[in-house]
C-alpha cells in the first residue's frame, strides 16, 4: 500500500453542505458528509483536492477528488470509516463509467461518468453490499425523476440518452428499423431528424457530407427495472427528441 498521506486539515462540513455530484433527490439523504482538504498541488495551484464522506446507515462512499476529470479514487467503506485517502477495509470501484459519485438509494450505489457523452449523462450502478457492479446506462443531464430500492430490485424513470449506429437523415427507413430494436420505441415515436442535422449543415456547410452521416442520438423518456441481475427498459409516454453527437 502506498504511504498514507498526512491530512492537511481536519473535517470542514458536515452534511448539508453536500456540493458533489450526489444531489439529493431522487437519492437517499446521507447521514452526514465529510469534507477533509488535502494538500495543495502546486502544479496545480487552481485545484482544492479534498476527500469527501457520504455516510448512509450501512455505507460509506469515498470520493478522492484532486481536481483533475474525474475522482482520483473512489470507494465503498462500512459507515463508520475514517475519512482518509486511503483505508483499510476499501472497496475501490474501478469502473471506465465510473468518474464521480452520484448517489445511493437503498443497497444500489450510484456513480457518474467524469464527463457527459453525446448530450448525456452516462451511469453505472453498483450493489453496496458486494462492491458488484449491476448495470450501466445514459441518461439525459438532470432526468431522474424517480427512484424505487427494494432488496431484490431498483425502478428507475428518466430521459434514456441513446446513440444509434446510424444516422436517421441519410437513411431514414433503414435506420429506424435499427433504432427501433435498440430503444424499444415504435416507429410513431422515432423522431425526425432533419432539423438537427440542417442546422448544423448549416451552421458549417464545408462538412455538410460528413454531418449527414454523423449517428442519430435519442432522448426518450423510460421505465428502468433492475431485479434478478436483469435489466428491462420500457419506454414511456412523452416526447421523444433527436440530437447529434457532440
Amino acid at each position: 500500500m502506498r504511504r498514507l498521506y498526512i491530512l492537511a486539515s481536519v473535517i470542514l462540513a458536515i452534511f448539508p453542505s453536500f456540493a458533489a455530484a450526489a444531489s439529493l433527490a431522487p437519492f437517499d439523504k446521507p447521514v452526514a458528509v465529510d469534507i477533509v482538504k488535502l494538500p495543495a498541488d502546486p502544479d496545480n495551484p487552481s485545484a482544492e483536492p479534498k476527500i469527501t464522506c457520504s455516510r448512509y446507515t450501512d455505507i460509506m462512499v469515498k470520493e478522492v477528488d484532486l481536481g483533475e476529470v474525474g475522482a482520483d479514487r473512489l470507494a465503498l467503506m462500512a459507515p463508520d470509516a475514517p475519512c482518509e485517502r486511503e483505508g483499510s477495509g476499501e472497496r475501490v470501484i474501478r469502473d471506465d463509467t465510473a468518474g464521480y459519485f452520484l448517489g445511493v438509494a437503498g443497497r444500489f450505489v450510484f456513480f457518474q461518468a467524469a464527463d457527459g457523452w453525446n448530450g448525456g449523462l452516462p451511469f453505472v450502478v453498483y450493489d453496496g453490499k458486494t462492491a458488484v457492479k449491476l448495470f450501466d446506462d445514459s441518461m439525459a443531464i438532470d432526468s431522474l425523476s424517480s427512484i424505487s430500492a427494494e432488496n431484490d430490485g431498483l425502478s428507475l424513470q428518466f430521459r434514456r440518452n441513446v446513440t444509434s449506429s446510424c444516422s436517421l437523415y441519410a437513411e431514414p427507413e433503414t435506420c429506424a428499423k435499427e433504432v427501433a430494436v435498440a430503444t424499444g420505441l415504435d416507429s410513431a415515436r422515432i423522431p425526425i431528424c432533419s432539423s438537427a442535422y440542417e442546422a448544423e449543415m448549416k451552421r458549417t456547410p464545408d462538412y455538410a457530407d460528413a454531418i449527414k452521416a454523423l449517428p442519430s442520438v435519442l432522448e426518450y423518456p423510460v421505465a428502468l427495472r433492475w431485479a434478478a441481475n436483469r435489466v428491462t427498459v420500457t419506454p414511456q409516454d412523452g416526447p421523444t427528441h433527436c440530437l447529434l453527437p457532440s
